[in-house]
This record gives structure tokens, sequence and C-alpha cells, in this order.
């Protein structure tokens, strides 16, 4: 699914549901997110694509639980699920974008964490699972 996106229509933008895909994220052998724009509000998201016929049961039953998860939390250091749709024998789930990455990402940009920054990220990480 990811290679028609991106390859029918190389020239043009790709568009699914309400959105307007721009670049790849990520992804695995399951998944692929997006950096997406609403087509009316502008708003810019991640629209992670699972392919549907790649799923076993038991990693249908993963996609619910996280689906009911996102949408039943609303946490500051946890990624929003704004909404999820269904298009092209894919989910499609339209989750908070978040420019800054994440932890990995910061790793991989600035290389070995130094023991200071670390201290601060495992406060935020107990403060935040305190409250």
């Amino acid at each position: 699914m990811e290679s028609q996106i991106a390859s029918s229509h190389s020239s043009d933008f790709v568009t699914i549901g309400d959105y307007v895909l721009s670049s790849k994220l990520g992804g695995g052998p399951l998944s692929t997110v997006w950096k997406a724009k609403h087509k009316t509000s502008g708003e810019m998201a991640a629209l992670k694509q699972i392919q549907l016929s790649k799923l076993t049961r038991n990693l249908k039953n993963s996609l619910d639980c996280e689906l009911n998860f996102l949408s039943s939390v609303n946490h500051p250091n946890i990624i929003r699920l704004l909404d999820f749709f269904k298009a092209k024998g894919c989910v499609f789930l339209v989750l908070e974008f978040c420019a800054g990455g994440n932890l990995a990402s910061y790793i991989q940009l600035h290389g070995r964490v130094q023991e200071w920054i670390a201290k601060r990220f495992m406060r935020q990480l107990a403060r935040d699972k305190s409250g």
C-alpha cells in the first residue's frame, strides 16, 4: 500500500480522507506514519497507516486495544488520537503531530545522552506517573 501511495501520485499531492500527505515520517513492516495536513482546517497531523491484510487476529486485537487506550487517555506526554478511519484496505489513525520527535529521535540526533539530561527525562516520567 505504501508503494501505491508513493508511486501513483509522484507529482501530485496524495489525499487520504480529509488529509493531504506531505512526507513519510517512519514506519515498519505493518505500518507507515505520514506527515499530513487537514484539507480544510490546515491542522498538521501524523497519519499512521496500518495495512489490514498484514494483521493476524492477535495483531487486530492489539490494534483494538491501542485505539481504546488512545481514545480514552488525555495526557500531555502521550500522543492524542484525534480520529481514525478506514480507506484503501487500511486503517488510518489520525494522531497529534509532534514536531520534536520522540526520545529515540533525540538520541539519534544528539548521540549519547548526558547524565543531567537523562535525569531530567526520568524526573518528567516519574512526575507524570505519580500525577
